[in-house]
């Protein structure tokens, strides 16, 4: 039995290490194998923590990986490096093509373009800001046909850090060739302009994306107080 579920999973780019036991991550894979994901955007990759526990939950498929850090970007390569189907590069995504300036936080994974907010500091000191450096960025709908095929189910993990809306307004025209999202969703605001969870499913649900699944996230461990959730929307 076993290997008759290993087959069918292997058919949409998964393969069976071992069958998780967590309800949210066979969910997620359940997804992925629905949906025949086979190519999946990691934006926000920072050093590549996704893309590694994807592959380690059995993911086979093509991970393209952007990170405007050169700390964290550097990392990454190296990550990445003995990995033949995962691509790697050096700038962040939005709604336009150019040059941004993004704010460099003292653990890397909390900058972001947005100003922080003294909810985020409380909540994780070592997310205060210590630098600022111009990076460039680019919009999904200008390079997404660098990696998408005729048989591309693709998938966007979006990472942006309060950036979600406008990395999601980059790729409105090439929505067709998107069949699911996974982003952070805060419940009050953690960066200036950032928008929150209901006005973003509201907006995602506009486009065409229904939530399918949710999962805990960032949290204020001193109040108990949950301010984000990480939610996987799918057409």
């Amino acid at each position: 039995m076993k290997a008759i579920v290993k087959k069918v999973v292997q058919k949409f780019g998964f393969d069976i290490l071992h069958l998780p036991t967590d309800p949210i991550v066979r969910r997620r894979i359940d997804l992925f194998n629905q949906y025949d994901i086979n190519l999946i955007f990691d934006i926000g990759a920072n050093t590549g923590q996704f893309a590694k526990r994807i592959r380690e939950q059995g993911y086979q498929g093509k991970i393209v990986s952007f990170e405007p850090l050169p700390n964290a970007f550097e990392i990454l390569q190296k990550s990445a490096s003995q990995d033949k189907n995962w691509e790697v590069f050096n700038c962040a995504i939005g709604n336009y093509d150019g040059k941004t300036t993004i704010n460099v936080s003292q653990n890397s994974y909390s900058s972001s373009i947005l100003p922080i907010l003294p909810n985020h500091i409380e909540s994780a000191p070592e997310s205060v800001y210590i630098d600022a450096i111009e990076v460039v960025i680019k919009k999904i709908d200008s390079l997404i046909d660098q990696f998408y095929a005729t048989d591309s189910r693709l998938f966007l993990k979006i990472d942006t850090q309060g950036f979600e809306k406008q990395v999601f307004e980059g790729c409105l025209n090439s929505l067709e060739k998107i069949q699911g999202s996974q982003m952070e969703l805060s419940l009050v605001p953690l960066y200036e302009g950032e928008t929150l969870m209901q006005e973003m499913i509201t907006y995602l649900k506009n486009h065409g994306f229904l939530l399918k699944l949710i999962e805990e996230g960032h949290r204020n461990y001193k109040t108990g107080e949950l301010l984000q959730m990480e939610g996987y929307f799918f057409k």
